[in-house]
């Protein structure tokens, strides 16, 4: 059976009030009003530029939101600033002393649903005391210590395995996901990261860096992007470098085997494309985050970078 369990560092932050919606919606770069109850999305908070102050998945309930930050840092962000910043609307932030646990693997939704902790992709339920978040190819469990337990022993029953930090940071890397610190890291936009698609929604309002998000969108051209690469020579270490401005590549995340990685390569990069000197290279294997439409965004107006040139 390939699914594992392994802990995560996120922490819970709940939102509570008559405008939390409303002022979230205001401050983020999510399109948050009128989300069904259950839903998930993911949201940005970023500075006037554009670059990442903290990031976080929205999981509507009936009586609040919760924000599940993927780390201690960033859940002082949420309550420290922006729940000091609500002035006269009524949204109070509360960080809860929960724990929280990912399972991923080929296998994590027979294994999630054996332990009768099943939800539907992109949405979120309660079980009792815990919190279930349903991702691609397995869920993350939050909620009290006794209850995160319960659903762990669950869960190994069911057939999972024991699984370390390394295997979750390898199962990230193969699934392209942006990782707070690693990628998702000022001054870096969220387009050149591969956000849009999850954690932005261009049709949105003014809210901080809507302005260098839009402009990027739609009048001009990320310098760099993610992409997943293949070692094909050598090997590489976080922050191993070639090139020179646009033209620069850097590692970002190693997966645990080393012959695959993370990287930002130069904006006009394609798939098949190859980086390196003597010692190591890499090739790129998929952009992340390649979305030609993604949401909020209108089909009908061309991007100045689609332009044909006169």
């Amino acid at each position: 059976m390939d699914a594992f369990i392994a802990p995560l560092p996120a922490r819970r932050v709940d939102v509570t009030g008559a405008d939390r919606v409303r002022y979230l919606e205001d401050v983020t770069s999510q399109h948050l009003v009128d989300v069904p109850v259950t839903h998930v999305r993911g949201a940005l908070y970023l500075d006037v530029h554009g670059g990442p102050l903290a990031m976080f998945d929205v999981a509507v309930l009936g009586d609040r939101l919760v924000l599940l930050a993927p780390d201690e840092a960033n859940a002082t962000v949420l309550t420290d600033t922006l729940g000091m910043r609500t002035f006269l609307l009524d949204a109070a932030f509360s960080a809860l002393d929960h724990e929280a646990i990912a399972v991923r693997g080929a296998d994590a939704d027979q294994v999630v649903r054996a332990a009768g902790l099943t939800a539907v992709v992109g949405r979120c339920r309660l079980a009792g005391d815990v919190l279930i978040l349903a991702r691609s190819e397995g869920v993350d469990v939050v909620g009290p210590a006794g209850a995160v337990a319960d659903a762990r022993e669950a869960l190994l029953d069911a057939g999972a395995r024991v699984g370390t930090a390394q295997d979750l940071e390898g199962w990230r890397i193969d699934a392209g996901i942006p990782g707070w610190g690693h990628e998702v890291v000022a001054p870096h936009l969220p387009e050149e990261v591969g956000l849009l698609p999850t954690h932005v929604h261009l049709a949105k309002g003014c809210y901080p860096g809507q302005e260098a998000v839009a402009r990027m969108w739609m009048l001009g051209r990320p310098r760099r992007r993610l992409a997943r690469v293949a070692v094909t020579r050598g090997s590489v270490a976080e922050g191993w470098t070639q090139g020179k401005g646009r033209h620069t590549v850097t590692i970002t995340s190693v997966h645990p085997a080393g012959d695959r990685a993370l990287a930002f390569v130069p904006g006009d990069s394609e798939p098949g494309a190859r980086f390196g000197d003597d010692e190591a290279e890499v090739e790129v294997r998929a952009l992340v985050g390649a979305d030609a439409v993604p949401p909020g965004h209108d089909p009908a107006v061309v991007q100045r970078r689609d332009r044909p040139r006169a």
